[in-house]
């Protein structure tokens, strides 16, 4: 195996571990509702919780990568997870699991961005664009998690047990990537690139920056939100309530092997113009046709239609040449996970005034919203 390989496998597991790890809490979220008796407006209050640590680490961690190396980033990130997952399950309200929520939101940003920027590195040694296939693995993460947490559920398994077994799952993988991690070989060509900050992007990684907004906004609202939509709108017979949340994941999976190459092939502009399309048909059809199985199928067309945006746009901006990699993906990051953060407390609010699902058509209007912007501004 040469040593490409073993690289592209090492932070393969870290983008494996990431989507794991959020799709662990994604799936029990209606727990902690009934179980904390959270109305969905204080649900969506207590979910700000992880944006908002998403929001606060992304300065630093931009940072610290311009400081020191990311493979050391992406191993304290890791053990963060360690110590937060098994905690989140002893929340006893809705404080200490907003403050639960905001330390798991700081792990999983912090590892966001170093291991982008490995990528990033080992796409300069390969001399070809694999983001998105990294993301892929990210939403395999995702699917697997959701699968098991809705097994370990209809087995009776407590939330507690489920989140020690992923804590030991992060701890095992550790002599397993860690060896074979990109050591930032480039860093010294990087530090002669011009100094910006994550406050001054450029009109071009801006306007993917808003992009980004409109799609993470919509990655957010259904990774918090459509498990209980199937749960409390869904006439669900011989599904699981986890069914919509992982066709959304298979999509993105299935959106992102294929990114690679659509890429090379179609365009930025085209994609995410697509990408936009496809969040608002796969909404409509999800929100508004009564059939389960085509609720589903709405549910993968919406995660096809988000899935390339943000490998994309990580790509674009690590491999620009005005703006150290660090900082071009913490800086446009930023922006994406402002959405984050609005997301889920925004359709906890609306969802109050005016019921789950038509909260949930605020991704059909993002959707139309950064088709056209890509459309008309990205060239």
């Amino acid at each position: 195996m040469s040593q490409l390989v073993k690289n592209r496998f090492s932070i393969g597991i870290l983008f494996l571990l990431c989507g794991l790890n959020f799709a662990t809490w994604a799936t029990r979220i209606p727990d902690f509702k009934y179980q904390l008796h959270l109305t969905d407006a204080e649900l969506g209050t207590v979910l700000m919780g992880l944006p908002f640590g998403s929001l606060v680490s992304l300065p630093l961690a931009g940072w610290l990568l311009s400081k020191f190396n990311s493979r050391m980033i992406c191993i304290v990130a890791v053990l963060l997870y360690i110590l937060i997952i098994p905690i989140i399950g002893f929340s006893i309200n809705s404080y200490m699991l907003f403050a639960c929520l905001f330390f798991f939101g700081m792990a999983g940003d912090i590892l966001n961005i170093a291991m982008n920027t490995q990528v990033v590195a080992l796409e300069a040694k390969m001399n070809k664009i694999i983001m998105s296939s990294f993301h892929a693995i990210f939403s395999i993460g995702l699917m697997l998690g959701a699968l098991l947490g809705g097994y370990l559920s209809r087995m009776g398994f407590d939330f507690q047990t489920h989140f020690y077994l992923i804590a030991i799952i992060n701890l095992l993988s550790i002599p397993v990537f860690y060896p074979n991690l990109l050591k930032d070989e480039t860093k010294k060509e990087e530090e002669q690139k011009p100094k910006s900050s994550i406050l001054n992007l450029g009109r071009y990684l801006t306007i993917l920056a808003l992009v980004a907004f409109c799609g993470m906004l919509c990655e957010g609202a259904m990774a918090d939100w459509i498990t209980l939509y199937f749960k409390e709108d869904v006439d669900l017979s011989t599904y699981a309530t986890t069914i919509g949340f992982s066709s959304f994941a298979l999509a993105m999976v299935v959106g992102r092997f294929t990114g690679d190459y659509i890429s090379q092939n179609f365009g930025v502009r085209n994609i995410l113009t697509l990408n936009g399309l496809l969040i608002s048909a796969g909404m409509l059809l999800t929100l508004f046709v009564p059939t389960v199985e085509v609720k589903i199928l709405g549910c993968f067309l919406t995660g096809l239609g988000i899935s390339t945006i943000v490998p994309l746009i990580y790509s674009q901006a690590g491999n620009q040449k005005n703006i150290e990699p660090a900082i071009a993906i913490a800086g446009v990051s930023t922006i994406a996970y402002i959405g984050f953060l609005i997301g889920p407390v925004l359709i906890g609010y609306l969802a109050d005034f005016l019921n789950l699902q038509n909260a949930l058509f605020l991704l059909v209007i993002l959707g139309i919203m950064a088709s056209f912007v890509a459309n008309k501004f990205i060239k």
